[in-house]
C-alpha cells in the first residue's frame, strides 16, 4: 500500500510527465527515432527530478478557516506576509494554525473549507517556507513584539467636538458610554436632554428638547434623528460627525422583540409573529407608519432618511452619498473593535479612551429561515444600502490604515484583560491595573473607579452630567451598574 504522500506523488508525477510529453511531441516528431527517443527521455528526466525536489522541500502550514483571517486577507488583497504576520493575524482572530508535509494529507481541514496556501512567495498564500522554525506558533505574544514608541509624536491633537448619532440596537449604548465617560473625565460640555433620555427623537431637534448652556458644546451622543443643519448651528465648525450601523436584519430582529412589534400583527397571540409580520409587512407599515415610521429602515429613519422616499431609488443614492460626506467614520457592529480604533485614530484619543465593557447586550440568538431574512431586504432597502456601502468603507479603511494589526491586537488583549480587572475589582477595590507605554497610548494605571465609570446605566449619565454640568439634583447617588461579563457571549 502507498502511503498518503507516496500516493500524492505519484499522482503528481503521472500527471506531470503526461502532460509535459504531450507538449513535446510536436517536437520529437521531427527527429530521428533514436535521437527522440533520447531527447524526451533527459527532458522528463530533469522534469521528474525537479518535481521530486519541490514536493519533498515544501511545508504548506494551514489556518482553519474562521471569519477572521481568511476575509482579512481576501478583502484587503494582501500580496506579502511575512511568517510574523501571518503568526499575528491568526492569533488576532483565534485562528489555529498547524503544519502538514502536503495539502493532500490534511483533506479532512480542507473539507472544512480550510484557507490553504499553496505557491510562494507570491504569497496571497498562507505558505511558509521550511527550516522555519515549526514550534513559534505554540508560546507567541503579539503584544510582547510592539514597539514602544510614544504615539503623539505632534502628528494630531485630540478632539474634543464630537457627535455621535446614536441609532438603535447597534451597540450604540456601549459607544455612547464611552463618550459620557470621556467628557465627564475631561470636563467637556455635552448636550443633554430637558426630558429623561432623548433629544426629541422620533421627532427632529428642537431647541425645546436640550439644556442650554451658554458655553460651547463638546459631546451630543443620545438619541436624536439627524439633521445637518440643525446640529451645525448647534456644534462647533469643527465637529466630527460618528454613528454605528449593524447588519439590518440582526438590527430588525433585535428590535422586533425589544419593541413588542408582535402586537401589531393579525392573530398576535401566534407563535410566529415575525413571520407573519414579514408576510403582511407592506400592509402593517401602511397601517401604522404615522405611529411607528421606524417599522422598516430604522437605522435610515435615524439617520434623517424621509420615509417617503424609501421606495426613491435616486433619493437612497444620493442619500448614503451624503451620510458618506458628512460623517468622518460610520463604525460597524461587526467589526466593533476594529471602528473602536478607527474612532481613536480619527480622534487623536488614547487607547484607554476606547476601552468599554459590552453593556445592554442580549444572550439571545434568534435563529429565522433565510427566505425571511430575503422579505426584510426587500423591505428595508435604504438600510441594506447604507450597511452594505458603510461596511465595504470600513474594510477598506481597516486595509489601507498602517500598523492597524498591531494595534487592534493590542486593543484586544487590555480590553480583555480590562474586563478581567473590572471583574476581580468588584471583590477588592484596592486592586489597580497597570497598562504600559505603547505607540498608541501613554502609560496608565486604571483603578476601580475607572470601572465604575465604564458601567453606569445611561439614564444614569445623564442625571450625573446634568448636575455635574448644570447643577441639577440628582436624587439617585448610587447609579446602576451593568454587570460584569468574563468574556462575551
Amino acid at each position: 500500500m502507498l502511503s498518503n504522500i507516496e500516493f500524492i506523488f505519484a499522482k503528481r508525477y503521472l500527471f506531470y510527465s503526461s502532460r509535459y510529453s504531450e507538449l513535446l511531441s510536436p517536437h520529437c516528431t521531427k527527429m530521428a527515432r533514436i535521437r527522440k527517443l533520447v531527447y524526451c527521455a533527459l527532458l522528463l528526466g530533469v522534469f521528474s527530478f525537479v518535481v521530486l525536489v519541490v514536493t519533498f522541500n515544501r511545508k504548506t502550514y494551514i489556518i482553519r478557516s474562521t471569519p477572521g483571517v481568511e476575509s482579512v486577507l481576501r478583502r484587503q488583497s494582501i500580496k506579502t506576509l511575512t511568517a510574523g504576520q501571518l503568526i499575528r493575524l491568526a492569533q488576532l482572530y483565534g485562528d489555529d494554525i498547524s503544519g502538514g508535509d502536503d495539502i493532500g494529507t490534511n483533506r479532512a481541514d480542507a473539507s472544512r473549507k480550510s484557507f490553504v496556501g499553496s505557491r510562494l512567495p507570491s504569497l496571497k498564500t498562507m505558505e511558509v517556507r521550511r527550516g522555519l522554525n515549526s514550534t513559534w506558533s505554540d508560546h507567541y505574544n503579539v503584544t510582547h513584539s510592539l514597539p514602544k514608541v510614544d504615539r503623539r509624536s505632534g502628528t494630531c491633537s485630540k478632539a474634543k467636538n464630537v457627535v455621535f448619532l446614536k441609532t438603535h440596537k447597534t451597540g450604540s449604548d456601549t459607544t455612547a458610554q464611552l463618550f459620557f465617560r470621556h467628557g465627564y473625565l475631561n470636563d467637556l460640555s455635552m448636550v443633554l436632554p430637558r426630558g429623561e433620555w432623548s433629544l426629541g427623537w422620533p421627532y427632529q431637534l428642537e431647541t425645546k428638547d436640550y439644556i442650554q448652556t451658554n458655553k460651547s458644546f463638546n459631546i451630543m451622543c443620545l438619541h436624536a434623528v439627524y439633521n445637518k443643519t440643525k446640529m451645525a448651528t448647534l456644534m462647533p465648525a469643527n465637529t466630527k460627525y460618528v454613528t454605528i450601523l449593524r447588519n439590518p436584519w440582526s438590527e430588525f430582529k433585535s428590535a422586533f422583540n425589544y419593541f413588542g412589534w408582535k402586537t401589531l400583527v393579525p392573530n398576535a397571540n401566534t407563535s410566529e409573529p415575525l413571520e407573519i409580520f414579514l408576510k403582511h409587512r407592506n400592509e402593517i407599515y401602511e397601517r401604522e407608519k404615522f405611529g411607528s415610521p421606524n417599522l422598516r429602515n430604522f437605522m435610515a429613519f435615524d439617520l434623517g432618511f424621509p420615509p417617503n422616499h424609501y421606495n426613491n431609488l435616486s433619493e437612497i443614492n444620493n442619500y448614503v452619498k451624503e451620510i458618506n460626506d458628512n460623517f468622518s467614520l460610520v463604525m460597524i457592529l461587526e467589526y466593533f473593535d476594529e471602528s473602536l480604533v478607527l474612532l481613536r485614530r480619527l480622534l487623536c484619543w488614547q487607547l484607554t479612551d476606547i476601552l468599554y465593557v459590552p453593556i445592554n447586550i442580549s444572550h439571545k440568538r434568534i435563529l429565522r429561515p433565510d427566505y425571511e431574512e430575503r422579505l426584510y431586504k426587500d423591505f428595508s432597502t435604504v438600510d441594506y444600502a447604507l450597511y452594505d456601502h458603510f461596511k465595504t468603507k470600513v474594510e477598506d479603511q481597516i486595509a489601507r490604515e498602517p500598523e492597524f494589526i498591531e494595534e487592534l491586537a493590542l486593543f484586544k488583549k487590555v480590553n480583555s484583560d480590562f474586563k478581567l480587572f473590572c471583574l476581580n475589582v468588584t471583590k477588592n477595590t484596592k486592586l489597580t491595573m497597570k497598562i504600559g507605554k505603547s505607540k498608541w497610548n501613554d502609560e496608565y494605571v486604571i483603578d476601580g473607579e475607572f470601572c465604575r465609570l465604564s458601567r453606569i446605566y445611561l439614564l444614569d449619565w445623564i442625571k450625573i452630567m446634568k448636575n455635574k454640568l448644570h447643577n441639577i439634583p440628582n436624587q439617585n447617588h448610587s447609579p446602576n451598574l451593568w454587570a460584569v461579563k468574563p468574556r462575551l457571549p
